[in-house]
């Protein structure tokens, strides 16, 4: 698997043949500021650290000066160090709904500050499923759009023409399709994953299908899905999951049964597995629970106790192979317990959405209502107040920040994800 280290040597591999190149150019030339490549007195460090500080509408320029140059700025070593980390929310005005983002670098009075609006007409009727390194995916039931954030570049997805559980007849049974956008560290390519789950009742009996998808975006590879077989038994995500190190991890529900599975799909190889839980963690209700990342590892959180008592319990994978976990249970302080109450009133909960690189853990608030033994319906908020809290999880300290704007006046609003990267892909 190559790492940024192995990426930054061939970069500097690829520097010095050009040095060499504008060597004999000097020769034949007295004056050579015409030339685009990087000259001689400039050191590669020093190039990085230029471009990393432009804007991306310039680096997108710029990726046509050379074909060492757009190598290096669409490189995932390049993304990682030109970052730009930003929260998104949907704002709903009448039938209308529109997304922004607000850069997640505090203002001076620990407020985030609404400053892009990134919508496009394609996005009308659709819903956001899941935003990962500057990608963002777009759903309306079979239909999906990916959506690079940075470059305005949108995708559209073709049907799963050839999926069985979706041709079958649906008169008594729920459809639920689950995409994720994950990164192949192995061969540099961004893949989605869908996840189609088919939930059949007759007769108090409960059957459960399902299909695992892949579509690799990128230039030059074929435009179509490729089914995966999955030896694990059927089961329905009931977490959006979490894509670290090449690997994508949710929890997932099988008939019959509250204790959920811990699923694992390597994104390079493309093999779905089974993987133990931590002992005596049961997680039976779900829906308090998300995988999170912690500290460069997986981690679980159970915040069903946060909103009435203060109280999280946390699991960190310490050793995949060996099943090795260890536990912590997180106290709030009683003054941050009371602030929580304060904005948590009856059918409120708060939902993780994403990971800052300081180790918070983004908390948005929704309204959340049960409609059936396994099935809830969530809310958008209303109020004009704009806000989430951010909990850390080493420190064990939360504070509630406010999100400003001063365009949008809408009592309808939910925060999305919360993302990190610039991507300048091409889709």
């Amino acid at each position: 698997m190559p790492s940024s280290f192995d990426l930054a040597v061939t970069l500097q591999r690829e520097t010095s043949r050009m040095k060499r190149r504008s060597k004999v150019i000097r020769r034949r030339q007295s004056y050579i500021c015409k030339s685009h490549e990087p000259s001689q007195e400039i050191p590669f460090d020093l190039v990085i650290e230029i471009l990393k500080r432009l804007p991306a509408k310039s680096l997108i320029r710029f990726k046509s000066v050379s074909k060492f140059w757009s190598t290096l700025i669409c490189s995932q070593y390049f993304t990682n160090l030109s970052s730009s980390p930003r929260l998104y929310m949907w704002l709903g005005f009448d039938n209308e709904k529109i997304l922004v983002s607000s850069s997640s670098s505090l203002d001076l009075d620990g407020s985030f500050v609404v400053d892009q609006d990134l919508t496009i007409s394609a996005m009308k009727g659709y819903s956001v499923s899941h935003v990962y390194r500057g990608l963002m995916c777009f759903t309306n039931g079979t239909s999906a759009q990916i959506y690079n954030t940075t470059t305005r570049q949108l995708v559209v997805l073709p049907d799963l023409e050839e999926s069985s559980t979706i041709a079958r007849d649906h008169k008594f049974s729920k459809i639920i399709f689950i995409y994720h956008i994950a990164h192949d560290l192995v061969h540099d390519q961004y893949k989605v994953v869908c996840i189609v789950s088919r939930r059949k009742v007759r007769r108090r009996i409960v059957k459960l299908l399902l299909e695992h998808w892949v579509f690799t975006l990128g230039g030059g590879v074929s435009f179509q899905w490729r089914k995966i077989p999955c030896p694990c038994q059927p089961h329905s995500p009931c977490t959006r999951g979490l894509t670290i190190n090449g690997r994508m991890y949710y929890l997932a529900l099988v008939p019959n049964s509250i204790k959920p599975l811990f699923v694992r799909f390597d994104i390079s190889s493309e093999k779905i597995s089974v993987l133990q839980k931590p002992e005596n963690a049961y997680w039976s209700r779900y829906y308090y629970t998300e995988i999170i990342e912690y500290d460069g590892r997986i981690a679980i959180l159970d915040h069903a106790d946060l909103v009435r008592n203060g109280v999280m319990e946390l699991w960190v994978m310490e050793d995949e192979e060996k099943n090795r976990w260890s536990r912590k249970t997180l106290v709030l302080h009683p003054s941050q317990l009371n602030m929580i109450k304060t904005h948590i009133v009856q059918n409120m909960r708060l939902t993780v959405q994403g990971t800052t690189r300081n180790g918070d853990v983004v908390l948005a608030p929704q309204h959340i209502f049960r409609t059936g033994p396994d099935q809830l319906t969530v809310l958008t908020q209303v109020t004009t107040l704009f806000y989430v809290f951010l909990y850390n999880l080493q420190k064990n300290h939360l504070r509630k920040v406010e999100i400003k704007s001063n365009r949008y006046n809408t009592k309808r609003w939910d925060v999305i994800g919360f993302d990190d990267i610039e991507n300048l892909m091409h889709l």
